[in-house]
Formats: C-alpha cells, sequence, structure tokens
C-alpha cells in the first residue's frame, strides 16, 4: 500500500468514535450469557456507519454481530474480529464500571480491556476504510461474537455459518499494541471426590471428601504432568485450581467435593494425556484411603494458536504499526498473551491466517482502562493493515 493510501486512511480514523464505542460498550454490561443489549447496541452503530449488519442468534438472545463492507470480490477479503461478552469486574472500583469515565487521557470501564476497547478499535479501522473510499479492495469483514469464554463458541458458529471466502484475519485482543505470534491451548478440568459423609459423633465410620481432594492437590501441579520441555515456550505448561466447593454441614464430613482448574499446555501435549495425568493422581490418592473415589473430566478446551514472523498478515500488522507509530511493533511469543486465549486459534484452524494484535495491557485488577492514544492507535493500524490486506488481488 502506498504511503499516500496509508495517510489518507491514518487521517479517516475518527478519535472521539472509537472512545464513545468504548463508552457505549462498557455502559451496557455483557458478561457470559448476556451479550444482547451490547451486540444490538453495536449493530446499530455500525448500521449507522454503513454496514451491511447481522444479528446472527447463536443461541436464542445470545447473537453475534456481523458486519461487512462488500468489496471487490477479485480481491482478498479480511476478517476484523472480537468478542463482546467479558469477565466480571474484580476488585474495588473508583467509579461504577458501567458508567464509563475519562481520566488523564484514559478511558476507563468495565470490560473494556478484555475486549470492548478493542472491538471499538476493530470498528472504528474498518469504519476508516469506508470513509476514506479506496478504489479497489476486497470485502471488510467484522465480527463482535458472544461467549468468547475459552471455548470460543460465538466465532466457532460463525465460520461453520460463514457465506465468504476469508483470506485473512486480524484479531484484536489485548495484547498492548504487541504483535503477537503464539499462545498455548486452554484445558479447563473439574475433579470431584466422594467421600462418605458421618456426622462428628461417628467421626470414625466416616470418609472426609474435602481432606481427599486437599490430598490430591497438594500433589497437582505441572510436575505432574507428562510433556516434553518447550525451549521457544518455557512458561508451558502452567496449572491453577481456580475454585473448590464441598461438603453439606460443618459437623459432618464431606460426602462430595469438586474442584476446577486450568492448565495452559503446549502444542505437543494432548487433552487426553492430560486427563491420564490427572486421574494418575486422583487413583492414588483414593488407593491410599480407602473409601474415598474419584473422578476427572473435561469442562472445556481451546486450541493453541502460532503463526510464523514472515506471514503476510503478521507483516502487513507490523508495517501498518510501523507508518502509524514511526516505530516497530514488539514481536512475541512470549507472557502474557502467551497464556491468552483468542477465537485467532479457531480462525487458524479454519485456513484462515491471522494476527493477534490489540490495545490494553490486561490484568485482572480494578479500574480497567485503556489510553485513549493507544484506542486511536490500534484503530489506525487496523484500518491500515486490512486495507493493505485487501487490496491484494486474489489467487485461485
Amino acid at each position: 500500500m502506498s504511503d499516500e493510501a496509508s495517510a489518507r486512511l491514518i487521517d479517516a480514523v475518527d478519535g472521539e468514535l472509537v472512545v464513545e464505542l468504548a463508552k457505549g460498550l462498557c455502559r451496557r454490561p455483557s458478561p457470559r450469557g448476556e451479550e444482547k443489549p451490547a451486540a444490538v447496541y453495536l449493530a446499530e452503530q455500525l448500521d449507522r456507519l454503513g454496514f451491511e449488519v447481522e444479528l446472527q442468534d447463536v443461541v436464542e438472545d445470545r447473537p453475534n454481530v456481523v458486519a461487512i463492507l462488500r468489496g471487490d470480490p477479485d480481491f482478498q477479503s479480511c476478517l476484523l474480529n472480537g468478542h463482546i461478552d467479558h469477565p466480571l469486574p474484580v476488585g474495588t472500583w473508583r467509579h461504577d464500571p458501567a458508567d464509563p469515565w475519562v481520566e488523564d487521557g484514559v478511558v476507563y470501564g468495565g470490560g473494556i480491556q478484555d475486549m470492548k476497547g478493542g472491538v471499538a478499535a476493530l470498528c472504528a479501522g474498518a469504519a476508516a476504510i469506508a470513509r476514506a473510499k479506496l478504489d479497489r479492495r476486497g470485502d471488510v469483514i467484522l465480527t463482535a461474537v458472544m461467549h468468547h469464554d475459552t471455548t470460543g463458541v460465538g466465532t466457532k458458529y460463525f465460520l461453520g455459518a460463514c457465506p465468504w471466502r476469508i483470506d485473512a484475519g486480524i484479531n484484536g485482543e489485548p495484547t498492548n499494541l504487541a504483535v503477537q505470534l503464539f499462545h498455548g491451548g486452554a484445558w479447563i478440568w473439574e475433579i470431584e471426590i466422594g467421600g462418605i459423609t458421618r456426622h462428628q459423633s461417628r467421626l470414625e465410620e466416616g470418609v472426609n471428601a474435602i481432606t481427599g481432594m486437599l490430598q490430591t492437590l497438594q500433589q497437582l501441579d505441572v510436575g505432574a504432568l507428562t510433556y516434553t520441555p518447550d525451549p521457544a515456550h518455557p512458561f508451558l505448561p502452567r496449572l491453577v485450581v481456580g475454585t473448590i466447593q464441598g461438603g453439606g454441614a460443618a459437623s459432618s464430613t464431606a460426602e462430595r467435593c469438586v474442584a476446577q482448574g486450568d492448565v495452559r499446555f503446549l502444542p505437543t501435549m494432548s487433552i487426553d494425556q492430560l486427563k491420564r495425568d490427572l486421574r494418575r493422581v486422583v487413583e492414588r490418592v483414593c488407593r491410599e484411603t480407602p473409601g474415598l473415589s474419584g473422578k476427572v473430566s473435561t469442562v472445556r478446551h481451546q486450541w493453541s494458536y502460532a503463526m510464523p514472523e514472515d506471514a503476510p498478515v503478521v507483516q502487513s500488522v507490523v508495517q501498518a504499526h510501523l507508518r502509524v507509530t514511526g516505530a516497530r511493533p514488539t514481536i512475541t511469543s512470549g507472557l502474557p498473551s502467551g497464556a491468552f486465549i483468542t477465537d485467532a486459534a479457531d480462525m487458524v484452524r479454519r485456513g484462515i491466517p491471522t494476527a493477534i494484535y490489540g490495545p490494553a495491557a490486561w490484568n485482572t485488577t480494578a479500574d480497567e482502562g485503556i489510553p485513549i492514544a493507544d484506542l486511536v492507535t490500534a484503530s489506525r493500524v487496523y484500518a491500515v493493515a486490512c486495507a493493505d490486506l485487501t487490496s491484494r488481488p486474489r489467487k485461485g
């Protein structure tokens, strides 16, 4: 793409639009299962900006937003992908997270980092392409999907139903404006330990499932997993126990205890083997304490993602960042984004070369915020990269 065309696109990005879209999305909380108000709002805004827009019900009242700027079918298309579900706000906020505010050049609001700010930037970048009225380009497709959380339900549904050929993709998950080349897979597991419930007065007859669970979890770390270390990704695998529930009365041994956790794993690892590894620990504890029983099951999972640095879609984003900022972006396969999960994994599995790049240094803390300058930079990079990709003639 020429410097003149890039300059036109950069100038076409509306900084006020990206801020208003981000705030508008934050005003409509959309935790998993409650995405519709944010989806309806975004669909209305994209329609106003000149997109063809569809609310695609994945399940009843939980839609994807699917928008398209039609182009010349002789040129490549590009998919801009983000999600509108978000983790619930954590900690003590200075203001209501559903009432976003601007302070010292930063926009604050619930879900803005993961990833309402990124969705707003994707929309503003695509809108700049429409505004710039480029001579010849392919389709620009924008999806803001429901239920990203680990499994990528919304994106999987869109890709399965999509009627258009998609040649390249950009996923806007928060990378702090770095280009992310890799992330591991995720396996959400559940361990259930069964015991024998007895009142305190008959304690000797009881077998406490909670005690059995504690013994199990004490032996559960990455050392219990079967894998070959990968020097390129030394931070994987990693394991965390996130929830424990069990027992029915303070005065009785627990009949049942359930724990759930998460393993972020290397591409060379399999979920079947991970399940065998955890089952081996559970069975050992149960053998040591007669009366205990246990099982391991999968709650949900997502695949790993990898894209070579020299891939055209990656280089398009790199060059766009350089044109917008005057400096090359950080290009990384490491943490923190290397232990994230993105829908780029599903896009790549569908044969769509995809780059991951987005605003925000995401963290699970109160008072989430993104500098306005970063939102505008991301919007400009999306506009330039997407226009570059869609200016390329199709082959075959």
